[in-house]
This record gives C-alpha cells, structure tokens and sequence, in this order.
C-alpha cells in the first residue's frame, strides 16, 4: 500500500513539474534575444533571491529558446549562459563542473566577432578555476597571459582591466615585481575616469596587499584607507567589507589592536546596510516577479487549450510511468550498489592515509640522508683541498688528489639519486632570472675544455648570432642538461669531436624558441636501446656499469619537460650520437648589452681581505677545521661558535663582517639563532649553510622573514664558496675602499 500511494505522490509531482516546464518555457519563446539578454543579466544580479536551483532552470531553457535566433545572438546567448553556469558551480565549490561549462562557453564566444568583454570574463573565471579550485597558478597565469598579449582589438579599458587581473595572480604567485608594474600602470588610467570606480578600489586593495606582503605596513594602511573612502564615497558596501576585512587584519597583525577594533565596527556597519541593499533589491525583484507570474497565467491558459501541448503531456506521463517502474525494479540492486560503493570510499580512504603517510616518510628520509650523507662529505672534500694546497710532494700530492677526486665522485652519484628523487616528489620548480645565455655556452664549452682534452677530444661551440643574449629563465637547471650531455658525449668519444649547437631561433613578441644540439661522432647507441637510455638506472652496454649509474640521461629528461620541451635522438651504431631539444625562454628586453656585461661580473673582488672579520657557527669540530683553513686560505680572519646561542652573544659584544651560519645545532639552531640576531642588528651579512637539500629547507631560508641574506649548500666548491662571501661583503661598505 505504501509503495502504491508513493507512486501516486510521485506521478502527480511528475506531471506538474513538467507542465510548468512546459509553460515556462512558452513564456522564453516570445521573447526577443534583447528581452533574452536582459533576463540572463537579472539573473546573474539576483542570483541570492532567485536561488540557484531556479537560476539553472531558467539559463538552461534560455539556451534552448536561443536556437530559434540568428548564428550571432545564439553564440552570444549560449556563450554567456554557459558563463554563468560555470560561476554557479564555482560557489557551490564544484570546481570541475565549472571548469568545463566555462569552455563550453568559450567555445561559443570564439564564434563571435565582437564582445570582447565576455571574452576576458570566461577568460578570467577559467584562470581562478585553475587558481583558486586546482591549485595551478601557473595555468591561470597562462591563461590570463595568452588573452592579454593576443587581444590586439581591445580597447584601453579591457586591456587595463587584464593587466589589473594579472597583477592579482602576479601577487598570488609571489612576482611582486611584475605586479607592482601592472597596479601602477592601472592606477594611473582607472584614477583618470569616475567611470573606473570599482577598478580602483580593486587597484587600491591590491595595491594594500603588495605592500603588506613586503611588510611596508605605512603603505598598506594608506592604501586600504584609500580604498575603503572610495567604496563608502560611492556606497559600494560589499566591496567596503573586503577592504575592512583586510584592513583589521593588517593591524591586528602589527599589534593595533585599538585601531583594528574602529575598522571592525565599520566592517560591521557597512554588512548591515550591504543587507538592508540587498533586501530591498529582492523586494524589487520580487514585485518583478508577481508581473511575470501573471504572465505566466495567461500562458497556462493558453496552454490548456491547445491539443498538441495536451497529447506531449500524455505521452511523456506514459514514459514517465515506464521509468517508475523501472525504478522500482532496480531500486535493490542500487541499494546493493551503493553498499559496496561505501565499504569501496572507506578502502581508498584508507589507501589515501597509508599514502599520505608514506610520502611524509619519504620526505623525511630524504632530508636526513642529504644531511647525513653531505655533512662528512663536506669535511672529506674540505680537508683534501686543504692539503692539496700544503703537500707539494708528488707522491702524497697524488694520493691526495685521488682522494679528492673520489670525494667528488661520490658527491655527484649522491647529488643524482637525491635530484631523481627530488623530481618524483615534485619538490622541483624553474626559476626566473635574467641571464646571458651566450656567457653560460663560454662558460659551459671552457669548463669542459681539460675533461675533453684528457680523452683526445675536440670540443666546438657553435652559437646562433640571431639569439638574443638576454633571457628569462632557469640557467642553474640549463647548465645542469648541457653539462650532463657533454659529460656523456665525452665518456663514450675518444680522439673525436664533440658540438654543443645553440641554433634555429624562433622569435614571436617577447618571446625565442631556441634548439640545443650536443652531437658527437663516438661510438653511437644501438637502436634497441635508444627507447630506454633515458629510464632510471638503464645504459646502453650492460659493460658500462662502471661509468656511473645511469640517472644522468633520465635527470636531463625530467629537467627538459620541466622547461616544457621534449628530448630526442639520432644515432648509429658507429657514426656518433646526437640529443637535441627544443625549449621556449622570454626575452628579457629591458636589459641592455651594457649592463648584460656588467652583471657577468655582479660583484667586485676584495683586495684587502685580511680586514675583514668573518664569525663562523658550527657544532661539527671538522666543519670547523675545514671552513677556518678554507678562510685563511684567502687571508680572512675569523672566529668559532659551536652554537647559536653563543652567536648570539658574541656578534653583541664584537664586530662582524660577516656571519657563516649552520642550520642545524644543539642548544639553538641557526633559523632561531639568526632571527634573535636581526632584533640587534640588521646590517651584517650572514649566509645559510645547509647539507640538507629539501625544498621546504630552501624556502624557508629564502623567506623575507629568515633574516638570511644568502645560502649554500655543503659541501660547496671554493669559487663558489668566496664568490658569495664577496658578493655580500660588497654589498656593505668596503673597508678595502
């Protein structure tokens, strides 16, 4: 009996739910694609009153009603629904569905020939899909990136609200330098015109958040305080209650708690009357509302007396009763189905925590094996370059610089398996930095001069004149491909030539796609090896076990997609071998060949290096010995302390040039160390020295609050070493000057 009155309930609710459907849908049809686009308007404004639910209803039939327009007002129409759809599922946090209705959309307003505005908005809500819904800021970056630079039909307006909207991912992905650019930019035009109201305010807000970031908290105050008395000037409310919320939690943050306390009581005032707006917004919408239903009735009316709609109505009830009593056919084996799904969600779950934990496990082991593994390495390589230096004698100087030789070999077989690690676990990304590209290929070619002279080689440079010298890119991880390649091409080539092949630049705007070639006539690679010479511990002769252990070609493989380019080969057994890749860089135009130069040589050397003090902090007696004998090598005077609390106490009651600090100590550690330092003294330089190689590790040495000026990793090769000290000692007054 039950099951009998639920179907009743059932078919009832079935058949007036679709003949509203059906009327409402007669009430879309007689309007015109201006009457379309102000209902998809007044939708979006009342989303809140109309409920979402309602909202959806009410775009999807306006995008059927839209194929009875021309090609222009369909895509329109469909363009812009699509749009909406997409920023309904975003605030129900259902990033996925959005993401796709928004390339629906996009799809429809490439069909367009003008609307450029609901261009860069489905632009712009796909970017904070990828930003906000997926964690991808380099995607969103891309996308906001790809409109603004090939939207050469956009007037300054459109154009200045992209660049506002890259400047708040530029904030979110920490290029404060590029931000800082683009909200200047959109200050000057969005300040010239009443019209921009509310992109100043948004400009003012970002310009608030810049300066908070980099602690300059007298701008960022001004800045809120700027934006807050345009949104109350103009009544916009809601955006004064962002301001607010931001503002309080500025002062909260510095300790104005008074003043944090006003802003909170205007924050409060502003959501009452934002409410109150609001209310009387629904009231209007509403009385909209009462006129459309009585439209509505005189549509149910006509409804009722035609036959046709009457027959349809029948037809679909029948399929209705069909699907009921398929329902409750399969109702149990859902039920049984949704069981299973259950006990299927608690097994991932499980999986999900044993992985999660599993991860936490690896990352840790990583960091404790870099540190264990590197810190007596340091002293080993440390101690032989010492003695390298003090024996002179042939036959202990060459055991000695065996010894070395074996230490540093060691070292790279370390640095390998942890870079391979490194890559699986993501923990590696690109950096952006201008550089020379045609220096690093001298230095690259002059580097492995000796290396291919000791096996009979000829190394050749050949640079494309067309290339531009200044680029943005990683020129830690370039060097890192070229020198692994040649390295290779030089392990299996004797009495041969090698050819490192910068060539075929493809410039587009500010952009150059340049082609690396590292090609050799040694022995070649047997075409059923070629498919595997870059997978995780694989060579291509099972003999050439003793060269190393195979991660070098699989690291460059890694480090090439990184770039975003793929890496391949030629070769024949015999007739040599050549890898070559592809990689897009920016140019980086403000630069002049001057200053190009110039920053080649970034730091003057110092000639009077006995001047100076230098304190070191480190717990390992070794580490001592080699750092102060290293030091003294140069001339430089320096002093021991075994922990950070002791580092503490002697930088107060002496003067330092220039403090080496270890990270990891007893008693204080040299994070904490440095941090209690800076509260005195803000001026001298000191540089992180770290074995651990983690990514966290080196974030929190870069962070603006670590107090840190530089870092290096141990065990570190002397020029590198004193190429640092130098650069910060001269970043103070010199006393040599």
């Amino acid at each position: 009996m039950k099951n009998i009155r639920f179907s009743k309930y059932l078919l009832c609710f079935l058949f007036f739910n679709l003949l509203y459907s059906i009327v409402y849908a007669n009430q879309y049809e007689e309007m015109s694609f201006s009457d379309l686009k102000t209902t998809i308007i007044d939708t979006e404004n009342h989303l809140n009153s109309i409920g979402r639910a309602n909202s959806v209803m009410i775009i999807e039939t306006i995008i059927d009603v839209s194929e009875k327009l021309s090609p222009q007002q369909k895509y329109y129409l469909k363009g812009y629904s699509y749009n909406l759809l997409g920023k309904i599922h975003f605030l129900n946090k259902d990033f996925k569905e959005a993401l796709k209705e928004y390339k629906i959309a996009e799809l429809f307003i490439k069909e367009l020939k003008s609307y450029p505005e609901l261009m860069i908005d489905v632009n712009n809500n796909i970017a904070l899909v990828y930003l906000e819904g997926f964690n991808m800021p380099g995607r969103a970056l891309k996308r906001i990136k790809h409109i603004y630079e090939n939207s050469e039909d956009l007037n300054k307006h459109y154009k200045h609200i992209l660049e506002l909207n890259l400047a708040n991912i530029y904030l979110k992905t920490r290029n404060y330098r590029k931000a800082y650019k683009l909200l200047d930019k959109c200050q000057e035009y969005f300040s010239k015109d009443s019209q921009h109201i509310g992109k100043l305010l948004m400009t003012y807000t970002s310009f608030g958040e810049y300066y908070k970031i980099h602690k300059n908290y007298n701008s960022a105050i001004k800045y809120f305080e700027m934006a807050a008395s345009l949104a109350e000037q103009n009544q916009m409310f809601r955006q004064a209650m962002t301001v607010y919320r931001k503002y309080e939690n500025l002062l909260i943050k510095i300790g104005r708690q008074d003043k944090a306390y006003t802003i909170l009581k205007k924050y409060t005032k502003h959501h009452e009357t934002a409410l109150e707006t609001e209310k009387l917004e629904t009231n209007q919408f509403k009385e909209k509302l009462v006129v459309s239903n009585k439209n509505n009735t005189i549509q149910t009316q006509k409804a009722k007396q035609s036959q046709t709609i009457s027959i349809f109505t029948l037809s679909l009830l029948l399929l209705c009763l069909i699907l009921f009593c398929f329902f409750i056919y399969n109702h149990r084996k859902t039920k049984v189905l949704g069981e299973s799904l259950v006990i299927k969600n608690k097994e991932l779950k499980i999986s999900k925590e044993k992985s999660d934990r599993l991860a936490a496990v690896k990352t840790k082991f990583i960091s404790t094996v870099s540190h264990e593994l590197r810190t007596p390495l340091y002293g080993v390589v440390g101690l032989s370059s010492i003695l390298m230096e003090r024996i002179k004698d042939e036959e202990n100087h060459k055991f000695i610089k065996l010894m070395k030789f074996s230490a540093d070999h060691l070292l790279n077989l370390i640095n390998d398996v942890l870079q391979v690690t490194k890559m699986e676990s993501y923990e590696i990304s690109l950096d952006t930095s201008s550089y020379n590209i045609k220096s690093l290929a001298d230095d690259i070619k002059n580097s492995f001069e000796y290396q291919a002279d000791k096996n009979g080689n000829t190394l050749h440079l050949n640079f494309d004149p067309n290339i531009p010298n200044s680029l943005i890119g990683d020129q830690v991880r370039l060097s890192q491909i070229l020198i692994n390649l040649i390295s290779n091409a030089n392990k299996f080539t004797k009495n041969g030539n090698i050819w490192l092949n910068f060539i075929n630049p493809v410039i587009t705007n500010n952009n150059v796609t340049i082609t690396f070639e590292i090609k050799d006539d040694g022995r070649g690679i047997p075409f059923d090896k070629q498919e595997i010479i870059f997978d995780k511990f694989s060579q291509a002769d099972s003999k050439d076990h003793t060269t190393g252990t195979g991660l070098g070609l699989h690291i460059v493989k890694n480090l090439v997609n990184l770039h975003g380019g793929d890496i391949k080969i030629k070769s024949s057994p015999g007739e040599g071998a050549t890898f070559y890749f592809t990689i897009p860089f920016e140019i980086d135009s403000s630069i002049q060949e001057k200053n190009q130069i110039n920053n080649a040589q970034d730091y003057i050397p110092l000639l009077n290096e006995k001047d100076y003090k230098i304190l070191i902090v480190e717990d390992n007696k070794i580490n001592q010995i080699v750092t102060k004998n290293v030091l003294k090598t140069k001339g430089y005077n320096s002093e021991i302390a075994d922990d950070g609390l002791i580092a503490i106490e002697m930088v107060k009651k002496n003067e330092y040039d220039l403090i080496l600090m270890d990270l990891n100590m007893p008693n204080m550690g040299g994070m904490e160390s440095t941090k209690n330092i800076r509260e005195f003294n803000y001026d001298i330089p000191i540089i992180a020295l770290t074995a651990s190689d983690t990514n966290d590790t080196v974030q929190a040495i870069l962070h603006p609050d670590s107090g840190f000026n530089d870092f290096l990793r141990k065990p570190y090769k002397n020029e590198e070493f004193f190429h640092k000290i130098e650069t910060n000692l001269n970043r103070t007054i010199s006393k040599a000057s």
